[in-house]
């Protein structure tokens, strides 16, 4: 007999054999169960990982810059709109018309026999620094030859407005983003932004977005903006935009509502887009003189879809959610949603818009479903910003269109 042999029958004999078969027994089911927390966590970081990299790659193809994420959403009270002031005076940034241009809108105007209220008005140069000059953004954002390029482009801007080509028609007042800051609201921590605006028109804005093109094909740095150096660009922040998809209730359930923007607004070709798309403007404020991003919410809602104040009060739910910049046209937006308990071809297909025909081509009603909704956006061509909006809002029904699956 062995050694080995009689330390068995020892350890058999004074009965401590159940003992080392349960010691070992548990050592080697402690070990099972890290090796298998240990595959199960690395499964589960390498979904993660493949899910960033997808919303990350999501984030390229639609070339947005996701700025913040209402967690659920931004109430409206809780974002603080304010216009910036030099002084006790409204920043504003103009660029103005040159005469022998602004003569050929006069002229084309009478021909078109406009009303003196309804012509465009246009404004002299004037900057931040409520100077006639642009020397002070130059400065700020650090592009050294901004002063030649305004002078460039407002020539091309000025032709095409008198040629009423490239979307261009109506010099209106709009609103800029002069400062953009994030906060927290409350014992719940309720997100919340501070917007400081700037005036501005639709020719200053449709300038700088001329300069931009020229920029980024140039491979200017303005082109990488992040969140923490975009606001160094704040001149080219010349719009503000919400972003809205329509979900109605039809005979088979939830339908997101999607729109074939016409390719008249800015001169560019007819791409599917979300349901409503605004731009804050001058007229957006309250009885009190305030700015108030709900009322440019229903006045967006009104001219586009013809959703008047009657039926905004059946909707069963509307929300701000995540604020973006755009960086195809340097623009930062706000995503939204509206929610009716109707048939959208029933009941609000018919109603009638002031800027239905000329904004939209057609209407989509597509069934609110992984399925139909991917099929759709796969096989058509959207604006980028349309699709982070619509897979944001989507996101808040259980739906994503990046699925790692896909």
């Amino acid at each position: 007999m062995t050694m080995l042999d009689e330390l068995l029958l020892k350890i058999e004999s004074d009965g401590t054999a159940e003992l080392i078969y349960l010691v070992l027994g548990s050592i080697i089911m402690f070990t099972l169960q890290k090796s298998y927390r240990y595959v199960r966590q690395n499964i589960k970081r390498i979904k993660i990982s493949l899910k960033l990299k997808k919303y990350r790659d999501f984030l390229t193809k639609t070339n947005v810059l996701s700025l913040e994420n209402g967690d659920p959403e931004f109430a409206n009270s809780n974002i603080h709109i304010k216009e910036a002031s030099n002084l006790g005076e409204q920043k504003c940034l103009f660029i103005g018309i040159p005469d022998k241009y602004l003569k050929q809108v006069r002229q084309k105007e009478h021909e078109l026999n406009i009303l003196p209220d309804n012509i465009s008005i246009f404004h002299q140069d004037q900057s931040f620094n409520g100077k006639n000059e642009f020397s002070d953004i130059q400065e700020k954002t650090g592009i050294k030859n901004l002063n030649k390029l305004i002078e460039e482009h407002r020539e091309i801007v000025a032709q095409h407005f008198v040629e009423s080509s490239n979307g261009l028609k109506f010099n209106g007042q709009k609103y800029g983003i002069f400062d953009l800051k994030f906060t927290r609201f409350g014992k719940n921590e309720n997100p919340g932004a501070v917007i400081t605006l700037f005036k501005t028109d639709y020719f200053t804005h449709r300038i700088f977005r001329s300069i931009y093109h020229q920029l980024k094909s140039e491979n200017h740095e303005i082109k990488n903006s992040t969140a923490d150096n975009f606001l160094k660009y704040n001149p080219f922040l010349t719009s503000f935009g919400l972003n809205t998809v329509l979900i109605c209730h039809g005979e088979k359930g939830k339908e997101v509502v999607l729109s074939k923007r016409s390719g008249r607004v800015h001169g560019d070709k007819s791409r599917y887009h979300i349901s409503m798309n605004e731009g804050l403007s001058q007229t957006d404020k309250d009885a009190f003189g305030k700015v108030d991003l709900e009322l440019c919410f229903r006045r967006g809602l009104m001219e586009e879809i013809g959703i008047d104040n009657n039926i905004y009060q059946l909707a069963s739910r509307t929300a701000f959610y995540d604020f973006f910049l755009e960086k195809t046209n340097f623009e930062v937006g706000l995503t939204s949603a509206i929610e009716i308990d109707a048939p959208f071809h029933a009941n609000i297909e018919p109603l009638i818009a002031r800027d239905k025909a000329f904004e939209t081509d057609k209407f989509e009603v597509i069934p609110m479903a992984t399925k139909h909704l991917k099929l759709f956006v796969d096989n058509h061509e959207f604006v980028p910003h349309g699709i982070y909006t619509l897979n944001h809002v989507l996101l808040r029904e259980g739906i994503s269109l990046m699925s790692i699956d896909s």
